[in-house]
C-alpha cells in the first residue's frame, strides 16, 4: 500500500489505499473525496469534466448523483403537487374560514415554485405514473389528520400545467 496525497484549497488529504491493477490513483483520489469531502468532490469532477478528462472522472459516483439529482427534481415536484392540492381542498371546503386568504397565497407560491421545477420529462413521467391521483390520496389522508370531522371532496385530475394555472373560481 502506499499513500494517495492530494490537495483542494487549503485543504491537503492523504489516505492510504490498496492500488488496484491498472487503476489510476486519481479515480482513486476522487472516490475517496466523494467520501470525505462532498463539495470540493463536485468541483473536482466539474473540473474534471470542463478539462475534458473524462478517464479520470469517478464515473460510479458522479452517475449515482446525476440519478440522485433526477429523482430529487421528481420528489420536490411531487412535494409541491400535494401542497397544492392540500390547500386547494382548504379553500374549497372552508371558504369563509379566515384563513382561506392565506391558503390562496400558498397555492399561488406553491404553483411559482413548482412552475420553476416543471420539465418535459418530468411532466411525462408525472402522467404516466399517475402521480396527481397519488398525491391527492397522500392529501386526503394528512387533511383527515387535521379535520378528522371533516370529509373533503376529491377534486378531478388536473395535469401540472392546471395545477400551475389554477385559480380559486370563487375569488
Amino acid at each position: 500500500m502506499r499513500p494517495i496525497i492530494w490537495t483542494h484549497g487549503i485543504q491537503t488529504y492523504s489516505v492510504f489505499i490498496k492500488m488496484v491493477e491498472n487503476q489510476q490513483p486519481t479515480q482513486l483520489s476522487t472516490a475517496v473525496l466523494y467520501d470525505t469531502d462532498f463539495m470540493a468532490w463536485c468541483e473536482t469532477q466539474a473540473n474534471l469534466l470542463r478539462t475534458h478528462n473524462y478517464d479520470q472522472l469517478d464515473h460510479a459516483n458522479l452517475l449515482e448523483e446525476l440519478e440522485d439529482m433526477g429523482r430529487e427534481q421528481f420528489r420536490k415536484t411531487l412535494s409541491l403537487v400535494r401542497q397544492i392540492i392540500i390547500h386547494i381542498l382548504q379553500v374549497q371546503t372552508f371558504p369563509s374560514d379566515q384563513a382561506c386568504h392565506h391558503w390562496r397565497s400558498e397555492v399561488v407560491a406553491f404553483q411559482n415554485d413548482l412552475e420553476d421545477v416543471v420539465s418535459g420529462s418530468i411532466r411525462h413521467r408525472f402522467e404516466q405514473q399517475e402521480a396527481f391521483n397519488t398525491q391527492q390520496q397522500k392529501a386526503l389522508r394528512q387533511l383527515s389528520k387535521k379535520y378528522p370531522e371533516t370529509t373533503f371532496q376529491t377534486l378531478e385530475k388536473m395535469s401540472l400545467d392546471e395545477l400551475i394555472h389554477w385559480s380559486d373560481p370563487d375569488q
